[in-house]
């Protein structure tokens, strides 16, 4: 599966960008007296569009719509990439007017939102950085000129990739974001405490599983090189496999976590083949039937996947309305609701990608997420005041 970017930052710290800046203190919110928001929208190109409600009036009339930021869109919002042909600047462009315009939108929505960063100095100043990889749109430290102008999310989600190399079995790949070592697990506890003091959430959940590899674990069966999982004679069970010991161990201790799942790759063979995407899918089933026995807070992102010109997780996307009906309807049936569902993209390009639009627009990601608003269904989130909206 395509992996979110984990470009390294240059070794320095944020004495300029986040010292200066107001740490949010973390804030318990009060009971929800309606029904918590568990569907987000999310983007990187075109996000400046998430500021112009005109543009989705259907999706805000579900009352069931909150912001998803990711810190790339932070970022991008504020400091307009002229060198990506993806970004067309609109005229007059001001990126703190957009940012206040999104802030004053979505702050009284599902409780802010949730905001999606990544390990580094910014966020994660106790982890040693030789530990993991830096997520550089984090270590950017926009997400704190979005904290000190109002925006408040109680919940973030939190990228991981570790640098060690030894996998819990034998073989030569190691997936750094969804196959953890001991010191991994110590080093998430420590991150998860991190993120809470720097994002001022309640809620921090990791994102353990968008490996290409990890998702057929089967100790009795092993590729070419030794690497465990990518037979087909023994399909994994989360819940029971201990090559995702140390990754349940990590759930339980952050109370949940997220699960990036691009729409058309979990819904085709395109990406996986056969019969690897058909265990894929059982997977992912079995993490969120066992995060639900056990009470925690799941997240799974629907994004774009290019099945027609093989630009993978860049787009555009011309099956994106089929490819999350699709998903959430498996996911639904194999008794696996999550606790909230997210539409989105969060890549880089091309021009042609999907963008917010409008929600009417076919295949956009506003109308996209309008049907995931209004069909999806979830477990009950174990923290509802989390995502309430208080207007």
């Amino acid at each position: 599966m395509p992996h979110r970017p984990t470009h390294r930052a240059p070794p320095v710290l944020l004495g300029l960008a986040a010292a200066l800046l107001t740490i949010p203190a973390r804030a318990t919110p009060a009971p929800c007296a309606g029904q918590p928001v568990t569907s987000f929208i999310s983007s990187v190109i075109g996000g400046y569009q998430l500021s112009q409600p005109w543009r989705f009036p259907n999706l805000l009339a579900t009352g069931n719509i909150g912001l998803y930021q990711v810190d790339g869109a932070i970022r991008q919002v504020l400091d307009w990439p002229d060198a990506n042909p993806a970004w067309t600047r609109p005229p007059g462009y001001d990126g703190q007017a957009v940012m206040t315009a999104m802030i004053a939108l979505w702050q009284g929505r599902a409780g802010g939102g949730l905001f999606e960063g990544g390990q580094s100095p910014a966020l994660t100043p106790d982890v040693p950085p030789s530990h993991y990889h830096v997520f550089d749109d984090s270590q950017s430290g926009r997400q704190f000129r979005w904290f000190a102008a109002g925006w408040h999310p109680h919940v973030t989600m939190l990228n991981l990739s570790y640098t060690d190399t030894a996998p819990p079995w034998g073989g030569s790949f190691h997936n750094p974001s969804s196959e953890f070592t001991d010191r991994d697990v110590a080093d998430t506890a420590i991150a998860l405490r991190d993120a809470r003091m720097t994002t001022g959430a309640a809620l921090v959940l990791p994102y353990i599983s968008n490996g290409a590899h990890g998702h057929v674990s089967d100790s009795s069966d092993t590729d070419g090189q030794g690497n465990p999982g990518l037979g087909v004679r023994v399909p994994s069970d989360y819940a029971t496999d201990p090559y995702y010991a140390n990754s349940r161990r990590i759930a339980l201790m952050a109370g949940g976590f997220g699960i990036d799942t691009p729409a058309n790759i979990f819904s085709t063979e395109s990406y996986y083949g056969t019969p690897h995407s058909a265990m894929f899918r059982r997977l992912i089933a079995g993490e969120i039937r066992w995060a639900n026995r056990h009470h925690l807070t799941t997240a799974v992102f629907m994004t774009i996947f290019d099945t027609q010109h093989g630009m993978r997780g860049n787009g555009p996307d011309f099956q994106f309305m089929r490819g999350v009906q699709t998903e959430v309807r498996y996911l639904e049936h194999a008794g696996a609701r999550p606790t909230y569902w997210i539409v989105g993209q969060y890549s880089n390009g091309p021009a042609t990608t999907n963008m917010p639009e409008t929600d009417t627009t076919p295949e956009s990601i506003a109308q996209v997420a309008t049907w995931v608003a209004r069909h999806a269904r979830t477990t009950p989130p174990p923290h509802p005041a989390l995502t309430c909206t208080r207007r």
